[in-house]
């Protein structure tokens, strides 16, 4: 029997496991095992055993080689042959138990002998157990995965330990950070409920100079418009047999410019409403209705351009009739002004959508080139100049109106084949 034949009795395929699933949880350093034997083939034989532990295998082949592996490293268990020239593994394991920082580690004496002599002389020298040769390998990979197990173990314990004691500290002085945060919290909270209740008092105020701005946007400012307007027509009845083609022509621009004046105002007057913090108070509105009223607010505009409006059935909704009317208007009426050379279609349509209704506009029109898309939402935001009427708020009003009511709008366009206007509403 050769030296390797007496150590390996049979050798299964897979081995350890127990030591694999926990690297694969843990996923912990490699522990080092030491296996020391003056027999090269011995030590080949070990290795091959314990390889699949899937650990650090270190050799020495000598006593005095095994000390100086212990000077330089932490070992979680070794394998020491009791025969040995020189320094058998006795007179070894008594010198590894002398070091401090090895004093601890399991040794395993392996050996040919089974007499009490050399139990008693192992054990006294620090052994934990005996691996007889021939060595059966599962009951090899069993002892020594038990102390590579305890060794990762204690690795861990310790490293969560020190983990723990660094968080604790972390978590003292953030209790004490929290408790001095707290007070401050508790004085910014009584600071912010001062200024609150004085910015509320000045909102209040605010909004009335508002509401009486409205007043007068409405009235004492549109009133000096009409008059400019009437006596405007007045000068053109009565001296048009005095007045020359240019003459008539500036008072046509006077006129329309005081009705572009009254609508701006108009329109400013409406979107200052929509400012207003108040609470809306919403009911059910039937969106059909809307657009019915929509038709006959808009009915000479539909016949002097020919448009032909289509709809779908349209929902009912949580809302306000009188702003859902601004919205259908504007959005309508747009449509109709922004028309090509063909007569304007407009279809009207609307569509459930998880926890929203998507409400559709869609033409026939100009088209808008998608680098405008936002851009048409703001205040006073005009794509085209005179040629078309209008103040430009008035999509600036319908996205007011409609984020109001906790919903989104937005075109969908190209120049050229026509726009649809889009916005949702909650159901």
């Amino acid at each position: 029997m050769t030296p390797k034949e007496g150590i390996l009795k049979t050798m299964p395929l897979s081995a350890g496991s127990e030591a694999r699933e926990m690297s694969a949880e843990t996923q912990p350093q490699k522990a080092k095992i030491l296996l020391v034997d003056d027999r090269p083939a011995n030590l080949l034989a070990l290795e091959a055993i314990l390889e699949d532990l899937g650990q650090d295998l270190v050799k020495a082949t000598s006593g005095k080689e095994a000390l100086r592996h212990i000077l330089n490293d932490d070992f979680a268990v070794i394998l020491l042959d009791v025969n040995m020239p020189e320094m058998d593994g006795f007179e070894a394991a008594t010198l590894i138990r002398e070091r401090e920082r090895s004093r601890h580690t399991p040794i395993l004496f392996v050996t040919a002998h089974k007499d009490d002599e050399h139990l008693f002389r192992g054990y006294y020298a620090g052994a934990v157990d005996f691996l007889y040769k021939p060595i059966n390998p599962e009951v090899l990979r069993s002892k020594v995965s038990v102390f590579v197990d305890l060794s990762i173990k204690s690795d861990l314990l310790q490293k969560h330990a020190t983990m723990l004691e660094t968080r604790n500290s972390e978590l003292e002085r953030s209790i004490r950070e929290r408790q001095r945060a707290e007070d401050e919290v508790r004085r910014l909270n009584s600071e912010l409920e001062r200024r609150v209740k004085d910015g509320t008092a000045e909102l209040l105020r605010a909004n009335e100079e508002l509401r009486q701005f409205g007043y007068a946007a409405s009235h004492d400012l549109r009133e000096p418009l009409r008059t400019v307007a009437s006596y405007t027509q007045l000068l053109g009845r009565r001296y048009a047999d005095k007045l020359d083609d240019e003459a008539r022509e500036f008072m046509g621009y006077i006129t329309d410019s005081v009705h572009r004046m009254d609508s701006l105002l108009s329109d400013l007057l409406a979107y200052s409403y929509q400012l207003n913090v108040r609470e809306q108070v919403l009911s059910t509105v039937d969106t059909e209705a809307v657009l019915q009223g929509v038709l006959m607010n808009l009915d000479s505009s539909i016949k002097e351009t020919g448009t032909e409006i289509t709809h779908a059935g349209l929902p009912e909704v949580q809302s306000d009739f009188g702003q859902l009317v601004q919205v259908f208007q504007n959005l309508v009426s747009n449509s109709i002004k922004y028309h090509g050379p063909d007569s304007p279609k407009i279809h009207v349509s609307a569509e459930e959508k998880g926890e929203e209704w998507v409400f559709s506009f869609a033409d026939n029109g100009l088209g808008i080139e998608p680098r405008y898309h936002d851009q048409i939402f703001g205040i006073f935001k005009r794509l085209h100049g005179r040629e078309y009427p209008g103040t430009g708020i008035g999509l600036a009003l319908c996205k007011r109106i409609v984020e109001r009511q906790d919903g989104r709008i937005w075109v969908e366009s190209e120049a050229g084949p026509g726009s649809t206007f889009k916005f949702t509403l909650p159901k």
